[in-house]
């Protein structure tokens, strides 16, 4: 490993395991000496952006026997999931008390959040076909294109293994919840790699819940029903390849096939028997890769990508306010470039464009005409960022800079699906400077820094309306946000003075985030919404976790959000909290492991939150206890089960939707 990747590796938050290595010593004798060395391994994550408080999920280690994407996301500090329902409901998720269509999402670096309406579906996000998951709080770093004032989730896939391997699971459990999945990996001859993974989830979710009726303060009415129009099936099919082409170059071809089909159930006071949803999303992309070019100096990487996706909602009986019959579809095609040059020893600049085309097509089978307008965007990013590093290792300094040039092409709609503007081409340009700054006083504390300017601009819902409930606004202003945060990382790697300890890692961050021209919508007539601006808004809080391993056989992993946020528009009632954002959130898990399994416990505490901006209506507060385990009879066999909401609680999230009660997992993995 070059030498100037060695002193980056210097910086890892993780913790330093220590190797003995043999070293010539100075004197004359020739006599070799032992020194101690310590081994600082970095992921991509903190290689990209090595001064940011990153959130790095390894998906293997922690999943449970029906797992899933937002629920791995929700347990950690800084991050919140509003979820529409049980599972495969609609899920979203919030950085840093951001909204969540702030929080561009990606798959190996391509964009999934879409010009229409930027929102992904953590639902929509298969977790088992995942190495890792890349949570970015609160920066957004150079090597993502499309913008977002909260931060970045970045979705990391498989790659191929070096060694033949087939690894087949089986899951179930309540309310009918079945899962499978199959993944192969293998070489093929010496410059070939191969990954083929399929997996299928599905439940009827009919969960028994308490249903007031939609009138609290009458309990005459108040009943004990069954969830209906809930159930699901959904299937993922991902097959990645890798190619070494020789001497420096590499190459990757990724296909992705996403498929669920549901039903729609609507609020617990008010279900709904005839809604449904069919999401269709294909991912390709291609990949070249070339390391140690230009006298080993200079790493690239160029991709190309095509994501399209088709939503079919069918509506017939107008449950949500109108009759709709809707075919939507929208497809991306972009391209991309990276490189780091490692110029010095101190010294290692990056770059990295992006171009992106998108277009939206609507379409209502119950609107005359059918076909709505299309809507398109051409997207142009450009970024630069540098890393300096000062005194040794022991300070790093990172700038960067990164440019947005947006092109619309649009018209707006009305109810009718009926253009109610003209057609119109705009243009915007968008500039997010920002700095970093990382020191290492000791070989076991790191103290970050960060500050940055981040812009979003409206996305085509806000902007052009839809065939729905939403008017469009041309005259939106793009949203920008500036943060900060502040904090250390401390680990520690079998302390010397501490035999007891395994490892330990602790993480604290103060963050104050300022939002200019923050869009959110009103009513402006029964039925219809337009978007708007709000002149200010600011979120701030603090961000603890806590991971450590202790008698050998001992874990706890603890994660703990205060944030407080506050609509500071002229307008609006002083000191009123943003609406969806939680003031706290704890996640506890302790544990016990040894070779044959463990055993753990996971206490889940979100407080209560508004659902509006007068704070009149509130999401109650809840709290889950888990229960759950794993067995290793055999070195390839591993046996799971879980005990969600042990206590049955009546929890409610967005929009009184209501979530499962107690429920029971269990899941078999054979690995060979």
């Amino acid at each position: 490993m070059r030498r100037w990747m060695a002193m980056a590796l210097g910086f890892s938050i993780a913790a330093a395991k220590p190797a003995t290595v043999a070293a010539q010593s100075a004197d004359p004798s020739g006599d070799v000496e032992e020194i101690t060395v310590y081994e600082r391994p970095v992921g991509e994550a903190e290689r990209r952006a090595p001064s940011s408080f990153v959130t790095d999920i390894e998906v293997p280690a922690v999943a449970a026997p029906v797992d899933t994407t937002a629920e791995l996301l929700s347990q950690s500090a800084g991050i919140q999931v509003q979820r529409f329902g049980g599972l495969g409901a609609f899920s979203t998720v919030s950085i840093r008390g951001s909204a969540a269509n702030q929080v561009p999402i990606f798959l190996d670096g391509v964009p999934l959040s879409q010009a229409r309406d930027q929102t992904v579906n953590l639902s929509d996000l298969p977790l088992d076909s995942l190495e890792r998951i890349e949570a970015y709080r609160g920066t957004v770093p150079v090597g993502f294109g499309g913008g977002g004032t909260g931060g970045v989730v970045n979705l990391v896939t498989r790659v191929p293994g070096s060694e033949p391997k087939t690894e087949i699971s089986a899951a179930g459990g309540s309310f009918s919840t079945r899962k499978v999945v199959a993944t192969h990996t293998r070489r093929v001859g010496e410059d070939h790699g191969l990954l083929a993974h399929v997996s299928y989830l599905g439940s009827e979710g009919d969960f028994e819940y308490f249903d007031d009726n939609g009138t609290p303060e009458n309990p005459a009415d108040d009943e004990t029903t069954t969830r209906r129009n809930n159930a699901f099936d959904s299937v993922d099919v991902l097959l990645k390849t890798s190619h070494e082409l020789g001497g420096p170059y590499s190459a990757e071809l990724l296909q992705d096939v996403f498929f669920r089909d549901q039903g729609v159930p609507g609020p617990g006071a008010a279900q709904f028997d005839e809604p449904s949803l069919l999401t269709l999303r294909s991912l390709t992309y291609l990949r070249l890769r070339a390391e140690g070019l230009l006298d080993e100096q200079v790493d690239g990487d160029a991709r190309l990508f095509v994501v399209y996706n088709l939503q079919e909602f069918s509506d017939p009986e107008g449950d949500f306010g109108a009759r709709l019959d809707t075919h939507n579809q929208s497809i991306l095609v972009g391209g991309s470039s990276s490189g780091t040059w490692y110029h010095t020893d101190w010294h290692r600049p990056s770059w990295f464009a992006e171009v992106g085309w998108e277009q939206f097509s609507p379409y209502n089978e119950t609107s005359d005409p059918k076909q709505g307008p299309d809507q398109s965007r051409l997207r142009i990013s450009l970024s630069v960022q540098d890393e300096i590093m000062l005194f040794g290792d022991r300070i790093i300094l990172v700038p960067s800079l990164r440019y947005d040039h947006l092109r619309d092409e649009f018209s707006g709609v009305d109810l009718a699906n009926m253009p109610d503007t003209p057609p119109e081409t705009t243009g915007r340009d968008l500039w997010s400077p920002a700095v970093g700054l990382a020191a290492r006083p000791t070989s076991w504390l790191t103290l970050r820094g960060n500050i940055g300017q981040y812009q979003r601009a409206p996305n085509f819902s806000e902007l052009f309306g839809n065939a729905g409930s939403v008017a469009g606004n041309a005259e939106l202003e793009p949203e920008t946000a500036i943060n900060r945060d502040i904090g250390l990382v401390a680990a520690w790697q079998e302390p010397s003075y501490l035999p007891w300890l395994g490892s330990a890692r602790l993480e604290y961050a103060f963050f104050y985030n300022n939002v200019r021209d923050l869009i959110a919508f009103e009513l402006i007539r029964p039925g219809k919404f337009r978007a708007f601006n709000i002149e200010s808004a600011r979120v701030t809080g603090h961000e603890i976790s806590l991971a450590l391993e202790a008698f050998e056989h001992l874990g706890l992993d603890l994660n703990y959000t205060h944030q407080d946020s506050e609509n500071r528009a002229v307008d609006s009632p002083e000191g009123n909290q943003l609406p969806l954002r939680p003031n706290q959130q704890l996640f506890a898990r302790p544990r016990l492991f040894a070779d044959w399994g463990s055993l753990y416990y996971e206490l889940t505490f979100v407080s209560e939150n508004p659902v509006d901006d007068d704070n009149f209506e509130v999401v109650p507060s809840r709290t889950i206890h888990t229960l759950g385990g794993t067995l290793e009879p055999l070195s390839w066999l591993t046996v799971r089960l879980e005990i969600a909401n042990l206590a049955d609680a009546d929890v409610r999230d967005v929009g009184d939707f209501p979530l499962p009660g107690l429920s029971v997992f269990g899941g078999i993995t054979a690995v060979f």
